[in-house]
């Protein structure tokens, strides 16, 4: 259930239009000059500074990473002692302890990783030579993996932060979606493991002391499809963007809700880009009428709310 959820939300928020554009942050971090010059958002800037792809040839021994699965995933390979199937793997650590380079069957030298977790052994066979990884800067894909010097960087540097969240939709302790708040002050309360979708949760409190979480992967919006940091979180607030917005419509937009005499520029703001336009000539003028894949749509006047369902 909870893995679904985390699809329909990726899914959800890619199809999204961004409701604001990032300004150079004036919080703790310090951005690289390189990344200002090239107009760089200062959530990219900050992933790209802080979480480099590291290649396995650059691991050292002791890396450790956080399980997420119950079983044992089918790219590894359990040497003995035989792991048993009863026991569930979920939250235990793997700690990387080397490689080797074999050829069963006579040909080029291929490399194997070498894990162990509470005295079981386990081989990653990657398949690629020596040279082959260094060339590629090769990290292998192990979805049920995360790697906990990322997770614990992004603890050093979040945790205790005033960000300002992107999206409502948000999750409960038990991993169950909830209707949040867009756009408002949340503080980071703690970086969490994940899952092999979205590696790591933040969990966080509201200015209205509701704490929730939302899950994300440590990759710029410009390397992944998934959902990134840039795409959840702003270091600017918001609203100082959107001054001319009263507080009662600022209020909806932070539900994504809508009301009766809004502006086209304040709806958009609170429910996106809609995905049909269309223009109604009536007696007294044009009615102008989006329609949204969700099933709600939206009348107006004037470029002013008069109907809607959502």
């Amino acid at each position: 259930m909870r893995i679904n959820l985390i699809y329909i939300t990726i899914l959800s928020l890619l199809s999204m239009t961004s409701c604001f554009t990032g300004v150079e942050s004036t919080g703790k971090i310090t951005l690289p000059e390189e990344s200002k010059a090239d107009k760089q958002s200062p959530e990219d800037a900050f992933i790209e500074s802080y979480f480099v792809p590291q290649g396995c040839d650059s691991w050292r021994e002791g890396k450790a990473f956080y399980y997420t699965d119950e079983k044992l995933s089918f790219v590894f390979q359990a040497e003995r002692p035989t792991f048993p199937d009863s026991v569930s793997l979920k939250g235990k650590i793997f700690t990387y302890t080397g490689s080797v380079e074999e050829s069963p069957f006579g040909g080029e030298k291929k490399v194997v990783l070498l894990f162990e977790c509470e005295g079981y052994r386990f081989r990653y066979d990657t398949d690629k030579t020596r040279a082959e990884i260094a060339q590629m800067k090769y990290t292998p894909l192990i979805p049920p993996f995360i790697d906990l010097d990322d997770l614990n960087m992004a603890r050093s540097l979040l945790k205790g932060r005033t960000l300002y969240i992107k999206t409502p939709m948000w999750y409960d302790r038990n991993g169950d979606a909830i209707d949040g708040r867009k756009l408002v002050p949340v503080e980071v309360l703690d970086i969490r493991p994940g899952n092999n979708v979205l590696p790591v949760e933040v969990w966080f409190k509201d200015d209205k002391g509701n704490e929730a979480g939302v899950f994300m992967s440590l990759l710029t919006s410009a390397r992944s499809q998934y959902i990134t940091f840039d795409r959840l979180f702003s270091f600017e607030n918001p609203r100082l963007q959107y001054k001319e917005i009263q507080d009662e419509a600022w209020e909806q937009i932070t539900l994504s809700r809508v009301k009766a005499g809004m502006t086209k520029a304040e709806c958009k703001l609170s429910l996106g880009n809609p995905n049909e336009v269309k223009k109604i000539p009536t007696y007294s003028g044009l009615r102008e009428q989006w329609i949204y894949n969700s099933g709600a749509y939206l009348f107006f006047v004037d470029g002013l709310l008069t109907e809607y369902r959502l």
